[in-house]
């Protein structure tokens, strides 16, 4: 891909009930970008009536501030604004990424190997990042644990929680762009919180949310 003028790095986050799936792509690999993409997705979760506590769960890469407690607790605070923190992977239980791993093993085969070689830049890239998206949200059944052949839409329907189905619609998106646009991750969370004003029937204390 990186000989192609592509994004070379996929993040990627997924909500282990629905196996729902949000994404981005860069071009770099760094703590910055680990703190924007998070905050981006938990920015797009609570606009769309997500209202539990948010628990993420990232491997031990630096661009997750693991390895470093005082990197670790700095994102915590910031992400308290939304009602979410990191809760890191404990070293050596690999196990508790297999979600995500065998959602990437997925994307290498249905949808890198075979579309990253037809586009020449990269927004023609993250076009088609979009639709295998939707494919992967809406369309492509999922046999794991409690999903019994659904997909992550028909999952979150089945749950009867007011969050409309447009949630899984999360633009795929650069995070250079991202940056441009709306400036380095430590602006985007403001030292504030937003009334919870909006009333919801979902019964789950915290979901949980792998991410790669």
């Amino acid at each position: 891909m990186m000989l192609r003028g592509l994004p070379s790095y996929e993040w990627h986050m997924m909500e282990v009930g629905t196996r729902s799936r949000f994404t981005a792509y860069s071009y770099t690999l760094n703590a910055a970008f680990g703190l924007s993409f998070v905050t981006f997705v938990l920015a797009w979760l609570r606009a769309h009536n997500v209202r539990c506590r948010i628990r993420i769960q990232p491997d031990n890469g630096a661009e997750f501030a693991s390895g470093s407690k005082r990197k670790l607790d700095d994102w915590n605070r910031k992400l308290a604004v939304f009602d979410a923190f990191m809760d890191p992977i404990p070293p050596g239980a690999k196990h508790l990424q297999g979600i995500v791993e065998n959602a990437h093993r997925t994307d290498d085969e249905y949808f890198l190997m075979v579309h990253a070689e037809r586009c020449d830049h990269s927004y023609a890239f993250l076009s088609r990042a979009q639709r295998w998206q939707d494919t992967w949200n809406f369309y492509r059944p999922n046999f794991g644990i409690a999903m019994r052949g659904r997909t992550p839409r028909e999952k979150l329907v089945s749950s009867r929680t007011l969050i409309h189905e447009h949630v899984l619609l999360f633009p795929v998106v650069l995070l250079e762009d991202l940056d441009r646009v709306a400036g380095r991750s430590g602006v985007l969370p403001q030292e504030h919180r937003g009334g919870k004003y909006v009333h919801t029937t979902c019964r789950r204390q915290l979901l949980s949310w792998p991410v790669q």
